[in-house]
């Protein structure tokens, strides 16, 4: 029996291992050949005198009752990978494809604040590997901050009476000394009765404003009679109310004025705050005028008796 010399060439990036290469075996013999790929390539096929043949995809490949020398040429290509950046929500941010110990770039993240939380970038998960060594899918971290708004509480006629940030979720509380307080005016008398929102946990700016309840005040019409007349129409009124004092002078009196200067008798007005008024009376005087029809015959005279 004759040996027969088989030849192997294999392409530039193979490593490939032989007892000896190139490898002499004896006719009718069976052969296996191996391909092995570096670090970062794979084996894509066999060509036989730089041919393609029917199962040259197969690694090892078996060589069955060799017949004649040959060489087979391994061919090998470098290794690609798909690797994926999602965002938080798991929406991708990026897909690309790598060659193997491409440098990696990774996208911006970001995640949109909400009315609790604002968000601050913190890393990948897993941990990016910046060269390209096999498929890898990285998903985006974020570290939270508790959200602080500003809470105002203000007067009735929208003065500032406290301004200060809550946490997202703090329940706000008015730390004034004492309640709010509005000034009584001509027509009513006020006391705080609250807010005029409830107060709730804090989710955004808010403003509270101070409500009160309104009492109208009551006035006293003081009227008095000076010698010679009598009045009416004094009291406890409520502010607004339309009231009438009168002064009636007695007989042989007439009336002068109220001691506000005001001539008329009687007047109507509305209640403003409290009033004491006098009416002023007079006697009535009258003239008697005696005449002689002839002062040489006689006079006359009158006297007050």
């Amino acid at each position: 029996m004759r040996k027969i010399s088989f030849l192997l060439a294999c392409c530039l990036m193979a490593v490939t291992a032989w007892a000896t290469n190139p490898l002499e075996t004896d006719c009718g013999d069976n052969v296996q050949i191996t391909a092995s790929p570096t670090t970062g390539y794979h084996f894509v096929k066999w060509q036989k005198g730089g041919a393609d043949f029917e199962g040259n995809d197969q690694n090892p490949l078996t060589i069955t009752s060799v017949e004649a020398s040959a060489t087979y040429r391994a061919f090998f290509a470098i290794n690609q990978y798909t690797i994926t950046f999602k965002n938080w929500n798991d929406t991708v941010l990026q897909t690309a494809t790598y060659n193997h110990g491409d440098a990696v770039t990774a996208p911006v993240a970001t995640k949109t604040a909400d009315a609790q939380y604002t968000y601050t970038f913190s890393g990948w998960t897993p941990n990016v590997s910046y060269t390209a060594t096999g498929e890898a899918t990285y998903t985006a971290q974020f570290t939270e901050t508790l959200n602080k708004y500003t809470v105002t509480f203000k007067n009735w006629d929208g003065t500032e009476l406290q301004s200060s940030e809550w946490e997202y979720g703090q329940e706000p509380t008015y730390n004034g000394a004492s309640d709010p307080t509005r000034p009584a005016d001509a027509e009513n008398t006020y006391t705080f009765i609250g807010w005029d929102a409830t107060i709730v946990p804090v989710t955004g700016d808010a403003i509270y404003t101070a409500v009160y309840s309104n009492m109208t005040n009551s006035y006293t019409i003081t009227v008095n009679a000076g010698e010679g007349g009598s009045v009416t129409g004094g009291g406890l009124f409520t502010y607004g109310t339309s009231v009438t004092i009168t002064a009636t002078p007695n007989d042989c009196y007439e009336f002068v004025k109220w001691s506000d200067n005001d001539t008329n008798p009687s007047r109507t007005f509305t209640v403003t705050g409290d009033m004491n008024v006098t009416a002023e009376f007079r006697k009535i005087k009258y003239t008697i005028t005696v005449e002689s029809d002839n002062t040489a015959q006689g006079t006359v005279d009158a006297v007050k008796l």
